[in-house]
């Protein structure tokens, strides 16, 4: 049988349970890291609409990871990913499963700002390059001043 010393053992075991530390710590960031898009996606859960004065009729319905956006009587659906941590602006990015025209299967990129009950998105046309500023470009990106819709209760 092999004899350790035991301050070699003491040392043994002190770098096992460094390692254990090492490894509970990095677990625990990426939990954290994993759950950082799902409470970014918690907070825009909802329904939101434009006011009807916007020259843009929309409506967006956000449950988890799916949306259905309806815009003067396009719909589209599709998954949504949500980063706020972002810089310089928060981002969303949506996998339309469902869109008219050649939209479908591609991915709209976006920019976003949640002031309380007020949505800011910016999204470029799906395939396109992600939106920089909050700013409307024709044929590019759309500007959407959504607000949050009170919950129905029944």
């Amino acid at each position: 049988m092999l004899r350790i010393a035991p301050s070699l053992r003491r040392s043994f075991v002190a770098a096992i349970a460094l390692a254990a530390c090492c490894a509970l710590t990095l677990t625990s960031a990426r939990a954290a890291d994993e759950t950082a898009p799902a409470a970014a996606l918690k907070a825009l859960e909802g329904t939101w609409a434009t006011s009807s004065s916007d020259a843009l009729d929309s409506k967006w319905i956000i449950k988890g990871e799916t949306v259905e956006v309806t815009v003067n009587g396009m719909e589209y659906k599709g998954k949504l990913k949500a980063d706020d941590k972002a810089k310089p602006s928060s981002t969303l990015d949506i996998e339309l499963t469902e869109a008219p025209g050649d939209a479908k299967g591609k991915t709209a990129k976006a920019i976003y700002k949640l002031e309380g009950e007020k949505l800011t998105v910016a999204i470029a046309v799906p395939g396109n390059d992600r939106p920089k500023e909050f700013e409307q470009s024709p044929d590019e990106v759309y500007l959407f001043e959504l607000k949050k819709e009170a919950e129905k209760k029944g």
